[in-house]
């Protein structure tokens, strides 16, 4: 019996198989398409009523809002990790998950009320320069839905 070793999933298996990524990847990988999509709908309005979402982040900044930060870059460095090995881009879903979990070992260390002079400076930004960098959000949002549709397409 002739086998193959997959690139996408280092699995080895015999040639007339079809080697599927397995049900907990494709879990991972819908997960983060609905993170993604979070955050393309987070920076989209952004892009269009940057004093208002500025408000927001500064009004959800509270002691619990931290901490909620936290987890949800930890969640996203666990999903970005988990899902690399099919994406279109493995390595720089580690790369971005590494920086994720930076994040979030660094957001307490800084504190809520750095946080929060850092969130008033950027409301003193003007609001072509706010706007801009939401965009920036909507195209790492629409980077990462288009990086794991490999995953589900395998499905």
């Amino acid at each position: 019996m002739r086998w193959r070793v997959s690139a996408e999933t280092s699995v080895r298996a015999p040639v007339n198989w079809v080697v599927r990524p397995q049900r907990q990847v494709i879990n991972m990988a819908i997960a983060l398409a609905i993170f993604s999509l979070v955050i393309v709908l987070l920076s989209a309005y952004g892009v269009f009523h940057p004093s208002n979402l500025t408000s927001y982040v500064r009004g959800f900044m509270t002691d619990l809002g931290l901490w909620v930060a936290v987890v949800a870059r930890l969640i996203l460095a666990l999903l970005l990790w988990f899902s690399a090995p099919l994406s279109h881009t493995p390595v720089t879903f580690q790369v971005l998950a590494t920086i994720a979990l930076v994040a979030a070992i660094a957001l307490p260390t800084i504190g809520t009320q750095r946080i929060l002079k850092l969130l008033d400076w950027v409301a003193s930004w003007r609001q072509l320069a706010i706007r801009l960098w939401c965009l920036l959000g909507v195209a790492f949002g629409g980077f990462l839905l288009w990086s794991i549709s490999p995953i589900w397409a395998a499905a």
